[in-house]
């Protein structure tokens, strides 16, 4: 009966008017089976009859039967209150004609109450106590008994009794509904919840077998939660995953661990793997032992994919998909470990691309970008399957590698050039792509990874020095000229606070009159230590570190200054001002300057030097990295009334088409084709043409770098009118040249030192 009322209460919240007569047919036939038995053991008092008793035992035994099996579920449940009357007129028949034994008397009323309290509301009892007193006394009226007489006495007793334990009955049942009904909705709760969570959950045994899955895990794994139910957590589980997760799941359950958390693969059922993040306890008895595993699981393929693509992006190139600077020192640095365990050398190769600024600025850079990632895929192909490229950045690649010795580093590199041989298509374009490639070996006396990449870096440079698609390994040498090198650059970082530089003047000459006709000024580095250094030793070296421009501003200030104070000077002496023609070399990067101009007038008006007499040389190169914005600056400094000239002339690649459109009014021919002038036919070919040239465009021609008779001889006779070389005198500071120069240039060389044609 207890589990029937369980049902019920669980199905429906309060009890059935079927299971409620059931309820009272049990009773009933229990009271009727224990008056039975009382009327047969007991001997019946005087003047009484047991037959009539027995008889009306039997009676109601049958009726309780009856009252089983009658259909009370077709009736609603306040039907069974008709069975209250029923049962009082039953106990007080069987009063009467039995033994009338008071105490069962008043325990079947009690049983009557504890049945309304197990099937009726709370109250019903307290309603039909009027009822109880009526039935429980009436049919002791008439007696005369003695019994009779202290079973009315005791009314007062049991009939508050019976309704108290009644309504105590419906309390606890009452109490017990709503006890079975919130635990029937926090089940059902749980059920939803388990259910339709958004992530997966699984219940396990302690030994790995599942036991239960929500739907979100069945989705997860492609299977229908059914199917999963019994199968075994390691036929669930990726392959290589599976060590692991068994030694953490044997922990949990040994109690090693409270919880779990890791990241698994589970195998879909199509066979690709499912990452996920896993969290997991264990569910223990009373004395500690394991009852099951549960386990929350959250599908993150997506996030871990995102994860990875992340992390392959903070250590590979977005442009090639190479290796990165950072990944490619790691693992330079691990190799440099393992290579000298193993006794083997480390190559490590700098590579760079030449001349691949034309294709960026002939093509653009989208094409330079593609560009770029056919190569990273050509130089993949080239090295072996335990070598590493990577790009390092721009054009310039690395390539890590173990070698025997030099000589199989030296094969390495000639495969990558040899990959470059074949032209690579671009935009229905050829492109044909040259490496110059650095080589740096590991050694006993490598300090580490910054140290080999620095080597491999200067000896690429030296690659590049000798011309395109040329190797270079590393040399002792190089470290010392690199080092000489940024020495140098520090050093002129402070040259210009400390005015270390100075102005050095060389004469210009007419040929045929023997006369000084202008001043070039050359500046000079008085180097503490180093001594004098002339312009090749430190202009290159400034063009690099960025200080040529302001170099180059000092030098413009100093040098109008200096020729300002001379014209002064030969004015005061009567001498021809006319004649303090200054020439001043001006750099690509200087000409470039948007503010160039506006530092020239400065120092123009600051100097107090006449424009007129300002002379500027720009080279050939300088004109061709930008020809239209150096034809425009050209011009304007034209109309500042500043000359132009074109030095070095012959040795660049200066198209003649752009040499007609700038404002240039002298070409000065380089020292290189002067200096064999005398004895070389090839150089006198080349001497007469730019003559001629300068001839045709209304130019005047300056050789330079004169210093034998003999080549002044040959430019006399080929119509050169000016000229520039240690033969009509060396660079001097101006303390050396006195107060002015003079035009006499016995002055700058000596008596009987000049030749007159």
């Amino acid at each position: 009966m207890g589990t029937l009322t369980g049902n019920a209460l669980m199905t429906r919240g309060v009890l059935s008017s079927e299971l409620v007569a059931k309820i009272a047919a049990g009773l009933w036939i229990l009271a009727s089976a224990l008056v039975l038995s009382a009327e047969l053991i007991v001997a019946p008092p005087a003047g009484s009859s047991r037959l009539g008793s027995v008889v009306v035992c039997g009676i109601s035994l049958a009726a309780g039967m009856v009252m089983w099996v009658l259909p009370w579920d077709r009736w609603r449940r306040s039907a069974t209150l008709w069975l209250v009357p029923l049962a009082f007129a039953t106990i007080g028949v069987d009063l009467r004609l039995g033994n009338g034994d008071g105490f069962l008397y008043a325990i079947t009323f009690l049983i009557v109450f504890v049945w309304l309290g197990l099937g009726h509301p709370r109250g019903t009892c307290l309603r039909c106590a009027p009822l109880l007193a009526v039935g429980y006394l009436a049919p002791l009226v008439g007696t005369g008994t003695r019994q009779a007489q202290l079973g009315m006495a005791s009314a007062v007793f049991v009939v508050p009794c019976c309704v108290l334990v009644g309504e105590a009955v419906a309390w606890g049942v009452d109490l017990l509904v709503r006890s079975e009904s919130a635990l029937a909705e926090t089940r059902a709760r749980y059920a939803g919840s388990f259910e339709e969570a958004p992530v997966g959950i699984v219940l396990t045994s302690s030994d790995g077998v599942v036991l239960k899955v929500n739907k979100a895990f069945g989705r997860m794994l492609g299977c229908p939660p059914d199917d999963l139910k019994g199968r075994r957590l390691r036929d669930l589980t990726h392959p290589e995953d599976w060590e692991d997760n068994h030694r953490r799941f044997l922990s949990l359950v040994a109690g090693e661990i409270d919880t779990c958390k890791l990241e698994k693969r589970y195998l879909h059922a199509d066979g690709h793997s499912v990452w996920v993040s896993i969290n997991a306890s264990c569910a223990r008895d009373s004395p500690g032992g394991p009852l099951y595993v549960i386990a929350q699981i959250e599908d993150i393929t997506e996030r871990r994919a995102l994860r990875e693509q992340l992390a392959h992006a903070a250590d590979h190139d977005q442009l090639t998909g190479l290796p990165n600077r950072t990944l490619f020192m790691d693992k330079l640095e691990r190799s440099l470990t393992l290579a000298e365990e193993r006794g083997h050398q480390v190559a490590l190769m700098f590579l760079d691309l030449d001349r691949f600024k034309m294709v960026n600025d002939g093509l653009g850079h989208d094409a330079g970008d593609r560009l770029l990632q056919r190569i990273a895929r050509r130089l993949e192909k080239a090295l072996r399957g335990q070598d590493l490229v990577a790009r390092f950045g721009g054009d310039e690649f690395t390539v890590l590698c173990e070698v025997v010795d030099e000589d199989e580093a030296l094969v390495i590199a000639g495969r990558l050039q040899m990959a470059m041989d074949r032209p690579v298509a671009e935009s229905g374009n050829e492109q044909f792509v040259s490496l110059s490639i650095g080589i740096s070996l590991s050694s006993a006396e490598t300090t580490g990874a910054a140290a080999l990449l620095r080597q491999a870096d200067v000896a690429m440079y030296r690659a590049k020095e000798s011309g395109p698609s040329r190797i270079a390994v590393y040399r002792e040498d190089d470290d010392l000229e690199a080092m000489r090198s940024l020495r140098t650059s520090n050093e002129l970082h402070r040259a210009l606070e400390r005015n270390e530089f100075e102005m050095h003047y060389q004469p210009f000459v007419d040929l045929h009159s023997l006369t000084m006709v202008g001043l070039e000024a050359l500046v000079r580095w008085n180097h503490p230590t180093r001594g004098l250094l002339p312009p090749s030793e430190f202009i290159a070296l400034a063009e690099e570190c960025g200080l040529i421009v302001p170099l180059g501003t000092w030098v413009l200030r100093e040098a109008c200054r200096q020729a300002a104070q001379w014209c002064a000077e030969r004015t005061l002496a009567h001498q021809d001002a006319s004649r303090m023609n200054l020439s001043i070399n001006v750099s690509a990067q200087q000409l470039s300057d948007p503010v160039f101009t506006q530092l020239l007038v400065g120092a123009l008006e600051d100097s107090q030097f006449t424009a007129d007499h300002l002379w500027l040389e720009i080279t050939e190169g300088t004109i061709l990295q930008d020809p239209d914005a150096s034809v425009s600056t050209l011009r304007d400094l034209r109309e500042l009334g500043v000359h132009i000239a074109i030095d070095d002339f012959g040795t660049g690649y200066s198209s003649l088409s752009y040499l007609k459109q700038l404002p240039v009014e002298v070409l000065k021919i380089d020292a290189s084709f002067i200096d064999h002038l005398d004895d070389d036919p090839d150089d006198m070919a080349i001497v007469r043409a730019v003559i001629a040239l300068g001839d045709s465009l209304g130019l005047a021609v300056i050789a330079e770098g004169i210093e034998r008779p003999g080549q002044a001889d040959q430019l006399t006779s080929l119509g050169c009118q000016l000229a520039q070389g240690f033969l009509y005198g060396k660079p001097r500071p101006a303390r050396e040249i006195g107060r002015f120069p003079a035009d006499d240039l016995t002055g700058w060389v000596g008596e009987g030192r000049l030749s007159r044609v």
